[in-house]
């Protein structure tokens, strides 16, 4: 018996001895591969980094329980793995997040975000507080932004978006940069989504292009510029913008508002605006507040809305604008400027703009490369323009344009509503009304007279222009500043027993184009002549 287990046990030995390499392998291979996964894992969501100044180190690998401290050590990390990052919420932490060739992907964003409920705030100091450089599909979220402000120090932007594509920056708030609070660079399909930025220098958001590379398909939404001055060192050019799109294609600006930038612009000239586009094609603005704007002393623009030089195929509707110190809406090209042409403002209200920027009005129309063919074709229609002491309409002494085409307006204000020369402009169907009550229009004895004296407000050989009381239900003046409240702006709606009921044209049946569906407050337009002047349609 004893014999017969060791002869057993030998041949367990060899047995073992037989298949042991094999073990050892199988058993290496699994130890290599959950090594892999846990360094290297199949998405960002497998890969996190937690941030906390207080019970962090750098040496900690990053977890919930032992998390990092510094925002220089979670670079080095970053450098090597693309990581979702968090940073412990209401903590301070000093720094500049730096993203290079991070990618993620639709289903698997790489984050950079707070834990827990709150905001974490990174101090950029004079350096930006994020900059992202040819990465693509990286959120940035929950996290407030600051500099050491436009005059003591920071020249930079608060954030940077560079040569980058699919990313999102939402629910952030940005300040105290020189530049711009948040600047996208040459980005493509990317968001800008409830967003803060104040107190900055050049511009609250800034989008901008290359003449190789332009930003496009871009949204902006939901963001608030406020207080954003100028810049201190930009001595050549204007400065203290709201939101501005310049060399970029297919951008939408949405439910956004701006209010009190552009104050501290630091020399005379071409000044800021609320919210603007420049050498861009397809922009849409809607949806916008741009209210309380400024200029320096003596300076220009300081307005609610443009479309400027070298913009095409591009639209503002549905926006609101008041008190602006420039004009509420700007049409304007630059010398040196692509053409600008197909462009259109509609569905749009302008309240008391112009007020101290000498020249400039509700609308204001200037040309300064002195090329009628250079600033072309552009609708304005079915909007409402009120103003007790500037013009309605302002033509600068360099204004030449062809094929403006005004129709279906409503203008309130004096009877010197139209400031210089209109030559390029047509008006029909429009609606112009002293609100002091007279019936004179620019020196005639009534607008008839001066339509028919100037070949204006007619339509197939027909008088069709109307100086017709809106009976609007009023108060003229507002205080919304939410765009998500434009439809409490019901004080320009004109009621059922409006003299102006069913006085509008159709647009498409003489321009050939298509025309909007949906007037300010979303109510369907038919199709036809019997529509209705200004920016609601009686239901």
């Amino acid at each position: 018996m004893g014999s017969g287990v060791e002869q057993n046990h030998l041949s367990f030995n060899k047995m073992r001895v037989k298949y042991l390499p094999c073990f050892v392998i199988c058993v290496f291979i699994a130890i290599a591969c959950k090594s892999y996964k846990s360094d290297k894992g199949n998405s960002a969501s497998e890969r996190v980094i937690y941030l906390d100044i207080i019970k962090g180190q750098d040496s900690n690998p990053g977890t919930p329980e032992k998390p990092l401290q510094s925002i220089e050590e979670l670079n080095r990390r970053l450098s090597k793995n693309s990581c979702n990052v968090y940073f412990a919420s209401g903590q301070v932490f000093v720094g500049t997040i730096v993203l290079k060739g991070i990618n993620g992907t639709k289903a698997d964003p790489v984050k950079i975000s707070s834990s827990g409920e709150g905001r974490a705030v990174i101090i950029g100091g004079n350096q930006e507080a994020v900059k992202i450089e040819n990465c693509t599909f990286v959120t940035i979220a929950n996290l407030n932004f600051i500099g050491n402000g436009r005059k003591e120090g920071n020249k930079t932007n608060g954030v940077a978006l560079v040569n980058s594509r699919h990313c999102t920056v939402e629910n952030v708030s940005s300040k105290g940069f020189q530049k711009s609070g948040i600047d996208l660079y040459n980005c493509v399909e990317s968001v800008v989504r409830n967003a803060f930025v104040s107190d900055n220098g050049f511009s609250g958001i800034n989008v901008m292009g290359s003449s190789r590379s332009m930003s496009r398909n871009l949204l902006i939404q939901g963001c608030r510029a406020e207080n954003n001055p100028g810049d201190p060192t930009n001595l050549d050019n204007h400065s203290g913008n709201g939101i501005l799109v310049g060399v970029s294609d297919s951008v939408e600006v949405d439910h956004c508002s701006a209010t009190n930038n552009g104050w501290d612009m630091p020399r005379k000239g071409n000044g800021p605006v609320g919210i603007w586009a420049w050498e861009s094609d397809h922009v849409l603005i809607q949806y916008c507040i741009s209210y309380r704007n400024k200029t320096s002393e003596n300076a220009k623009d300081g307005g609610g809305f443009d479309l400027d030089g070298g913009v095409r195929n591009s639209v503002i509707q549905y926006c609101l604008s008041y008190e602006n110190q420039g004009a509420g809406y700007g049409l304007f090209q630059y010398s040196g400027a692509s053409d600008w042409s197909d462009n259109s403002v509609r569905y749009c209200v302008s309240i008391n703009d112009g007020q101290t920027t000498e020249g400039s009005g509700g609308i204001f129309i200037w040309n300064g490369s002195d090329e009628p063919g250079q600033l072309v074709n552009c609708i304005i229609c079915n909007n409402v323009i009120y103003n007790a002491s500037a013009p309605a309409i302002s033509y600068e002494n360099a204004s030449k344009h062809q094929n403006f085409l005004f129709c279906n307006n409503i203008f309130l204000g004096s009877d010197q509503p139209i400031s210089g020369t209109l030559s390029g402009s047509s008006f029909v169907a429009n609606d112009w009304w002293d609100i002091k009550g007279g019936i004179r229009f620019m020196k005639f004895p009534d607008l008839e007279s001066w339509a028919l004296k100037n070949g204006q407000e007619t339509f197939n050989g027909k008088y069709v222009g109307m100086q017709i009381d809106p009976k609007f239900a009023g108060p003229l003046i507002t205080e919304i500043s939410d765009p998500y409240q434009l439809d409490k702006l019901t004080g320009y709606m004109i009621s059922p027993d409006s003299p102006l009921n069913s006085r509008g044209l159709d647009l498409k049946s003489f321009t050939g184009k298509n025309v909007p569906v949906k007037d300010f407050f979303g109510n369907s337009v038919p199709s036809g002549n019997g529509t209705e002047p200004g920016i609601n349609e009686i239901k």
